[in-house]
């Protein structure tokens, strides 16, 4: 068997890294162990680290290949300390694999890497008005205006598209989610077949416009538009055979055991609430580049927040000059 063992920078990821190498080597040394995806296609990957960290790794994981994502976050598997147990049950084969529906986006006739999450389109400035039409299989459904439109997978439906408005969905459930972000005529989400090609087309902003791939990627969005439909090669996760729909509403009630965010919040306030939510305590420039907002509308978001009592400022441990910022609970 081929494996990659891929890990974070942070102190407490490589600290995971370096037992996992120590376990592979005292009793599975007939395994090939790298910790890149260089070369030849690994069989299996174990990825440790945040839920960003765990994204940016599922971009460049070769079709085909299993990941054991380790963590404490929304897309983690298994956390930290049960990794000893799950890595020998991965490397015999008894576990299950469980494929998960990715995007793929099509931009300017070129494809973009597949997202797990979510495609969401908004202004270049966030939160920035403006208008487009959305096309299924060829077909106009509407032409809406608002602050943007998220098309999600159902592992993204518990992210960005929840908090514009959107269901719920099971991520074994085989569907592509349409959310439009603060609609002004009224669109509602919409549930679609895996096979439904979905265009946002005639896209105008004064603002500039912006794609953004799991909360990661950003790409500049002509008037023209993009397309979205199911990835040929969906994400292959290994799973210990826990119930799966427990999981998934648990970790969302942990998400939503703090203070609600009001139905009336700005988009830029929600967006900056899920990822204190998501992600834990972060400074404004974390908050700045893990959003991709400006400074000033990352601000706004924050003042609101702190204001209504939903999240509190702190001084940082590592640098008094700065400050953080967490959710209250």
């Amino acid at each position: 068997m081929r494996l990659a063992v891929l890990a974070a920078q942070d102190k407490a990821s490589r600290r995971v890294l370096q037992e996992a190498l120590r376990l592979l080597q005292a009793h599975h040394k007939d395994v090939a162990v790298r910790q890149d995806l260089e070369g030849a296609a690994p069989d299996l990957v174990v990825a440790v680290g945040d839920n960003r960290f765990l994204l940016d790794a599922l971009h460049d994981v070769p079709p085909g290949a299993a990941v054991l994502t380790v963590g404490q976050g929304f897309l983690a598997e298994v956390a930290p300390e049960g990794l000893a147990a799950a890595l020998p049950k991965a490397l015999a084969g008894k576990v299950t694999i469980e494929e998960r529906l990715r995007l793929e986006v099509t931009l300017d006739g070129r494809h973009l890497p597949p997202a797990l999450n979510e495609v969401a389109l908004t202004s270049s400035r966030g939160a920035g008005f403006l208008r487009y039409s959305l096309e299924i299989d060829g077909e106009r459904v509407w032409r809406d205006a608002g602050d943007g439109v998220v098309v999600s997978t159902p592992t993204g439906s518990t992210g960005y598209g929840l908090s514009a408005g959107g269901p719920v969905v099971m991520e074994n459930a085989q569907t592509l989610v349409v959310v439009p972000i603060c609609s002004a005529t009224g669109q509602r989400p919409l549930v679609l077949p895996r096979e439904a090609r979905v265009t946002v087309a005639d896209v105008e902003s004064r603002l500039g416009r912006v794609l953004v791939l799991d909360g990661r990627r950003r790409y500049r969005v002509r008037e023209s538009g993009f397309s979205v439909e199911a990835s040929k090669h969906p994400a292959r996760f290994v799973r210990l055979g826990r119930t799966r729909y427990l999981q998934v509403f648990g970790k969302l009630h942990t998400r939503r055991a703090g203070a609600e965010l009001p139905m009336d919040a700005a988009p830029s306030a929600k967006f900056v609430f899920r990822l204190l939510a998501d992600q834990g305590t972060l400074s404004e420039k974390q908050l700045i580049a893990e959003s991709g907002l400006p400074e000033r509308t990352v601000r706004s978001a924050l003042t609101y927040l702190v204001r209504e009592g939903l999240a509190r400022r702190a001084p940082s441990l590592r640098d008094a000059r700065e400050a953080v910022f967490a959710l209250k609970r």
